[in-house]
């Protein structure tokens, strides 16, 4: 047999090897339970755009590179990471989906934040030690800032502060009915086990508990809305569960459902919780200056552009928005407001005007501080809101 020959068959014998194996890796009884929840085959789950999903190929070497898991190469960026970046950032698509964005090590300042989402579930490490922090905006005048509002702006849109603080607000909706809408892309997200606040994860800081995941949270907040004679819907769909990919695509669908169901809704809140984590498994929760209040977590309102895609021409109404709930925040307990976070995707907020991505806490917070900075927020949020609905 002549080597040209036996080439050939060597090779035919690998590729038939790895064939097996690709089949072995993607079954449905075999295949690592996490990568199949973060990465769904391109169609499933109604996926909206290409670059939500990852191909075969790159679902099997995603663990063997933090940029391939970050999308830096998939998402087509070409940039590589900055130096101590633990997970560096990817780009968004023109939906508006994000597969991973970085959490920055994190800093007194809270210039580095995770504002659209955490790691991935597999990529998130247990925590060596907990870091509490009131994070305050930089005093270096990188942050715009009016009337103690301050805003961390991540895209290159120009923004008027003053202008948006004298702006009139004209929230939609109107007519009688449901106010408010809560949503939860990220419902499964959790926080550090603490008390009696003990639950099964169904990744690391996730699980599908409502009574321990961001849906009590957000619970909390209807519950405060209400008692200041706001009508809130809640809808406590798990979005990210079982898979991860196409989260907000999901979301997307259900607050159209409701906005069509109920032309009154004014405000949609899709309430998350932010992770920072730092050098060596070191992670961060944020918390209000003890002086104003104990066990109650910072709360960090972030607001989409059309930056990373798609039309979304009302995104300074709702930055005019959160400029008001801010001041409001800031009047009625100093510390509980993280600076406003400005950033490219438009995370569903092109649908209504009145729409906010509301962080409650980070992973390393606990329930209970989450719970109270909920019920915080929604306290300070009710007035502002009723005086713009009139």
């Amino acid at each position: 047999m002549d080597l040209v020959k036996l080439s050939r068959r060597a090779l035919a014998l690998l590729l038939a090897l790895l064939a097996l194996w690709l089949l072995w890796v993607n079954g449905s009884g075999s295949a690592d339970a996490t990568t199949q929840r973060l990465f769904t085959p391109p169609g499933s789950e109604g996926a909206a755009s290409a670059g939500n999903e990852l191909g075969l190929w790159e679902r099997l070497i995603v663990r063997q590179s933090p940029y391939l898991k970050a999308g830096q190469v998939l998402m087509g960026s070409g940039t590589a990471a900055a130096e101590n970046t633990p997970y560096p950032e990817k780009d968004e698509n023109t939906d508006g989906e994000l597969l991973w964005t970085s959490t920055d090590s994190g800093n007194a300042t809270g210039d580095s934040s995770n504002a659209d989402e955490e790691p991935p579930p597999s990529a998130v490490p247990q925590a060596q030690h907990v870091i509490a922090q009131t994070l305050l905006p930089a005093t270096d005048g990188s942050y715009p800032s009016v009337g103690g509002v301050f805003l961390y702006n991540r895209t290159s849109q120009a923004v008027d502060m003053e202008a948006l603080a004298q702006a009139e607000i004209a929230l939609g909706g109107g007519e009688m009915g449901p106010q408010i809408l809560i949503v939860h892309t990220h419902a499964t997200e959790s926080y550090t086990k603490a008390g009696q606040d003990n639950y099964q994860e169904s990744d690391p800081y996730r699980t599908t508990d409502d009574a321990h995941n961001v849906v009590r949270v957000g619970d909390e907040m209807a519950a405060a809305f209400a008692q200041a004679g706001l009508n809130v819907l809640h809808d406590r769909t798990l979005h990210d569960y079982p898979n991860y990919n196409g989260a907000y695509t999901r979301s997307r669908e259900t607050v159209e459902r409701y906005l069509a169901a109920y032309p009154s809704i004014s405000v949609v809140l899709d309430v998350h919780r932010d992770a920072i984590m730092g050098e060596n498994d070191a992670i961060y929760k944020v918390v209000t200056d003890k002086a104003v209040a104990e066990d109650c977590a910072q709360v960090m309102l972030v607001v989409g552009t059309q930056e990373g895609g798609g039309s979304h021409p009302n995104w300074r109404q709702n930055l005019a928005f959160a400029m008001a709930l801010e001041r409001r925040m800031n009047q009625d307990m100093p510390t509980l407001a993280r600076p406003i976070t400005l950033r490219k995707s438009h995370y569903n907020q092109q649908l209504s005007v009145g729409s906010l991505l509301v962080e409650v806490g980070t992973h390393g917070n606990t329930l209970e501080e989450a719970v109270n900075a909920a019920r915080a927020f929604a306290e300070s949020a009710a007035p502002v809101i009723s005086e713009l609905l009139g």
